[in-house]
């Protein structure tokens, strides 16, 4: 028994060597078969050049290199110079060539000269072939520069092999028989090159992918022989051209649609490939709309020779919504919690316009991602969930999501460890996955964010922060340990700007809070992008770290892409206290790539005309100072009066604390009252007499809004002061007070909920110094709707003129919520209330205008849309019950 299993081991040993030598027989005729047999010796070049020991190991690297593509060898220098002496005379005789011959075997022997001269070099090249003495082969090549020498030497090779082996040699390479299709096209589908071995095997797979373009009726191979080697042919018979495309039975979706979705055009090359994808696009096209039963065909008529025509028939089905959403597997949460993650739903009352209940598969592909998310931001870290399962059934659609929960892992201990830049407890008490109940991931990556961001303000840009979760399935707990590696502590090198083609660097570089030499922080870095963005000067901003060969340091990539700043506007609207209105406005934001801003507006209506001419500079001098200089000139027509007046005004404003800003500046005005009526209000009367207001302003402001169109939350507070008088001069004395608080509180889902109070009062020591068009009025969109512009005002006594007052106050609460999303649809309910109160009275809460009401609110394309229905809670005699109120359009 031994014995038989010896012999059995030694059989099973010899069939293993045996399959080896086969198997590198095999491997050896098969490289000789792609790379042909060498029949040449190449020998390397004698050296003519001023250091030529460099020169020479630079052409042999070039020699090899190119001989190395071909599987071919080269005789090495050290080999080659014991047969040839390379300081004699060249070429080298014909003993020395017959002992190269015999050595290497083979039945040509290559060799030359390369001589460089200065910058150039020339090439000799000899081949000489051995069974027949007298015949030699030449090549010469001169002006060559270094750099083209692996180009060079590639050409040679291939020169030579051509002589050498011409018979198994690919001389070129051709299509043939295209008429629309380019040559290069097929040329780049074909990897067989001239220069190569003919190598049938691999012909044939180029065959094939000349054939795969899909442009081919037919595709064969010749291959003739010439005087340098095989010219290899791909002879080609294109496919026809489209002439026109039809569509048949497209009631339900536009043909163009169909079209489009199709994206085959005509005079292209016929495709069969092609239009089964086109079939595919028109099917899922008609899916995405809810029509699953849609069968699509094309079929092809031939009105010429090389033309045809495709015609695409289209059986539409029923429209099919989604009837059932259903889960399996879920436990820890019923199917309405999920319902509520994902996007996709069941047929609702609204789904004609909505199209909701239609299927659309990467929105459900993203809902299975969706309901793992969940689950994994709930404690359910191991939960999985497959691909969702769309079933038919007659006109209804079933989805199925099936769920493998998993345990349930609650947050154990937390720990960071590692490089701590603060007290351990102080990050720690950042970490905000100690708070929840159970391990969430969201939470969890938020944190590691976080932490990462910490580091990077405090200059380490390259610090990694792993979370190490260790479950303990038994007891269904979850340890997490922070390890923080800080890496070096990282400085600003230098700040680069591009992009800016306009813009001056400087401008640029004040609104960076990046400095030259200054420790990284990525605060910084974020803080300069938006305050770029905010300069509306550039269509992108990017602010962007850039690594230098020093691990210590960080250069800065400002890259801008600038747009036009110079804007010309022409528009209308309309308003229920000005009527129609006329607005224009012509404005450069950037003046000469300065910063600064130069514009000249005008706004026209029924009553009244503004002209405004204005120059700001947001930063005098590089600073954070605000400059800027007003000129103007307005006429209004009221009831009893038209008032005219013109002046100007500087105006200036910076930082303060915080998020607060402070504005302060002086204008100066002349103001005309004409056109009195003869029962004027004697407060009208004596306005006449105070024409010059010379006047000095200080405000406080503050605005944290998300959007300064739609707020959902944040808040604006105004405080201002403006005197007018002593020791300034003019006619006009007072000091006005102002302030003005609005909050925005998002609430359930879209609902926002906005309170707004004002309230104001002119302090003078001579009311004969107050001008009536500088009192108070309310009513209108602006203060208390379901009153009308300026309405609300104390009266004067005799005229029962509304000549305002010197004190007023009012309450906006109002209830927004989105009506049409998409559109910027908003609706609003509303109630308002406050009053204005005369210079010869006090303040007095009991005596109120109050109003309730609805409004619309939609950004058209015509600007800003409002209409709003007031209704007066307490109307006095002569008061409006109700009153609309409609604007539309932008205002100076």
């Amino acid at each position: 028994m031994q014995l038989t299993s010896r012999f059995s081991s030694c059989l099973r040993a010899a069939a293993g060597i045996m399959f080896f030598f086969i198997a590198v027989l095999f491997c050896t005729a098969a490289q000789n078969a792609r790379a042909g047999i060498q029949n040449t010796a190449f020998v390397p070049f004698k050296i003519n050049a001023a250091h030529p020991h460099d020169m020479a190991k630079q052409a042999d690297d070039a020699l090899k290199k190119e001989l190395d593509t071909k599987h071919l060898t080269m005789l090495s220098r050290k080999d080659a110079g014991k047969i040839i002496d390379y300081a004699g005379s060249w070429p080298p005789p014909a003993d020395a060539l017959s002992q190269i011959a015999k050595t290497t075997g083979f039945d040509y022997v290559a060799t030359g000269s390369l001589t460089q001269i200065g910058d150039q070099m020339s090439l000799d090249i000899q081949v000489f072939d051995i069974l027949s003495p007298g015949v030699i082969h030449s090549t010469y090549r001169g002006d060559i520069a270094l750099t083209e020498l692996d180009t060079v030497m590639q050409k040679t090779v291939t020169d030579i092999l051509s002589y050498t082996s011409r018979n198994v040699l690919i001389a070129s390479i051709a299509p043939a028989g295209n008429k629309r299709i380019d040559s290069g096209a097929i040329l780049r589908k074909i990897s067989t090159k001239p220069g190569d071995f003919y190598d049938p095997a691999q012909l044939r797979k180029d065959l094939k992918a000349v054939f795969s373009m899909g442009y081919f009726d037919d595709v064969e191979i010749e291959a003739n022989k010439t005087d340098k080697g095989k010219a290899i042919i791909f002879r080609v018979k294109e496919k026809k051209v489209i002439n026109r495309i039809t569509i048949n039975g497209t009631d339900k979706i536009k043909e163009q649609d169909v079209r489009d979705a199709g994206g085959i055009n005509p005079n292209t090359i016929l495709n069969p490939t092609h239009l089964n994808e086109a079939v595919q696009r028109i099917v899922e096209l008609y899916k995405s709309k809810g029509y699953y039963n849609t069968k699509v065909t094309y079929s092809l008529s031939y009105p010429s020779k090389d033309r045809v025509d495709v015609n695409f028939t289209v059986k539409e089905g029923q429209k099919i919504y989604i009837g059932k959403i259903s889960f399996k597997g879920n436990s820890a949460y019923d199917d309405g919690d999920l319902k509520d993650v994902i996007q996709t739903s069941t047929r609702g009352w609204l789904s004609w316009l909505t199209d909701t209940g239609v299927l659309k598969m990467d929105i459900l592909n993203q809902d299975a991602a969706r309901i793992a998310a969940f689950y994994h931001n709930n404690g359910f870290v191991e939960a999985k969930v497959g691909e969702p399962v769309v079933e038919q059934d007659n006109d209804k659609l079933s989805i199925t999501f099936s769920i493998e929960e998993g345990p349930r892992f609650q947050v154990g201990t937390v720990d960071i460890q590692g490089d701590l830049i603060e007290n351990k407890n102080k990050l720690i008490s950042l970490v905000k996955i100690r708070d929840e109940k159970f391990l969430n991931r969201k939470v969890l990556r938020d944190d590691v964010f976080k932490l990462t961001d910490l580091y990077a303000e405090h200059g380490y840009a390259y610090a990694e922060i792993n979370p190490k979760v260790e479950r303990t399935p038994n007891s269904k707990r979850a340890d997490i340990t922070l390890n923080v590696n800080k890496g070096a502590l990282v400085h600003f090198n230098r700040i680069e700007i591009e992009g800016n083609t306009r813009t001056r660097d400087n401008v640029i570089r004040r609104d960076l809070t990046v400095r030259e030499g200054g420790i990284f922080n990525s605060k910084a870095l974020r803080k300069s992008t938006g305050n770029l963005k905010r300069l509306n000067f550039f269509e992108e901003v990017t602010v962007t770290p850039k690594p230098t060969i020093h691990e210590d340091q960080m250069n800065v990539l400002v890259n801008v892409k600038e747009k036009s700043t110079g804007q010309f506007s022409v528009g209308g609207g309309y308003s229920s206290s000005d009527g129609l209105m006329f607005m224009s406005e012509i404005s450069e934001n950037n003046l000469m790539g300065t910063g600064n801003r130069l514009s000249l507006a005008a706004n026209l209506s029924g009553v009244s005309s503004r002209f405004n001419l204005s120059y700001t500079n947001p930063r005098i001098f590089d600073s954070r100072v605000l400059a800027g200089i007003d000129l103007f000139n307005w006429s209004r027509n009221y009831n009893d009066y038209t008032k005219d007046s013109w002046g100007g005004g500087l105006r200036f404003g910076q930082p303060f604390f915080e998020k607060w800003r402070i504005s302060y500046g002086y204008s100066y005005s002349d103001t005309t009252l004409s056109n009195v009526a003869e029962n004027a209000s004697i407060i009208i009367k004596q306005s006449e007499n105070i024409n010059i207001t010379s006047a000095v302003q200080v405000s406080l402001s503050r605005d944290t809004r998300d959007s300064y169109i739609a707020p959902s939350s944040g808040s604006v507070n105004i405080l201002s002061v403006r005197h007018a008088g002593v020791p300034l001069g003019g006619d006009a004395e007072f000091t006005k007070v102002e302030a003005s608080t609005s909050w925005f509180f998002p609430l359930y889902k879209k609902l926002v909920f906005h309170i707004k109070g004002a309230a104001g009062q002119a302090f003078t020591n001579d009311d004969l110094k107050l001008p009536v068009y500088e009192h108070f009025y309310l009513g209108g969109l602006s203060s208390i709707r379901g009153f009308k512009s300026y309405r609300i005002s104390p009266v004067d006594s005799v005229t029962q003129e509304r000549i305002g007052g010197d004190k007023m106050w009012y309450t906006n609460i109002e209830f927004i919520f989105p009506l049409i999303e998409d559109a910027g649809l908003n609706g609003v309910l509303f109630t308002d209330f406050g009053n204005v109160y005369a210079t010869w009275d006090n303040w007095d809460f009991n005596s109120i205008k109050k109003s309730a009401g609805i409004g619309f609110r939609w950004l058209s394309p015509m600007g800003p849309l409002r209409l709003a229905w007031g209704y007066n809670l307490d109307p006095a005699p002569g008061e409006d019950r109700s009153v609309w109120d409609f604007s539309i359009g932008g205002a100076f």
